[in-house]
């Protein structure tokens, strides 16, 4: 996975070709295919490998003690990832690919419902606690979390944002977004 995780981030899913995969990776492509019967296997288990990552993320903050302290994990993670335009890129590529394959577009489809139902239950925590506003609705407000994290990604690919101006923007968003 790590292999073709830099061939995609290097090239695009499309552009990257299975013998590089796997020479990349230290197999054959022989190999490759023991464990991926396609190239769009692979995308898939990609797309699924960063939906555990972002939803054990979304584990953390959601058991943080306050909001300040899920704030300040988000934070963290943000600005690693966004350290790394690379990786954005990647998550671009993942949610372009969705717009033309069924399998992909099924995992981005679940992890936007599973990552809208964490935030909005970490937003209203922080309600009960009386740490963000009340008028806030809760799927909205996750909905929008989940854009302007796009948002960010996007313009950090794309360079037209540096990496710690987008995450500190998309922090200081979140931040508005949720103040009492």
């Amino acid at each position: 996975m790590d292999g073709a995780r830099a061939c995609f981030r290097q090239h695009g899913f499309h552009a990257a070709g299975t013998a590089e995969i796997a020479a990349v990776a230290g197999v054959s492509v022989a190999n490759l295919y023991q464990y991926f019967a396609s190239k769009d296997d692979l995308v898939v288990a990609i797309a699924e490998d960063d939906l555990c990552a972002d939803l054990a993320l979304l584990t953390s903050i959601k058991a943080a003690e306050s909001m300040g302290a899920a704030i300040a994990i988000a934070a963290e993670a943000i600005t690693r990832e966004a350290g790394d335009p690379s990786a954005s890129r990647l998550r671009l590529e993942v949610i372009t690919e969705a717009t033309r394959n069924p399998a992909v577009a099924e995992v981005v489809h679940r992890a936007e419902r599973l990552q809208r139902e964490a935030l909005a239950a970490v937003i209203r925590q922080g309600q009960t606690r009386g740490e963000v506003r009340a008028d806030l609705d809760p799927a909205i407000g996750a909905c929008t979390v989940l854009c302007l994290m796009d948002g960010a990604f996007a313009r950090i690919a794309t360079g037209v944002l540096p990496p710690k101006a987008a995450a500190d923007d998309l922090l200081g968003s979140i931040e508005a977004l949720l103040r009492r």
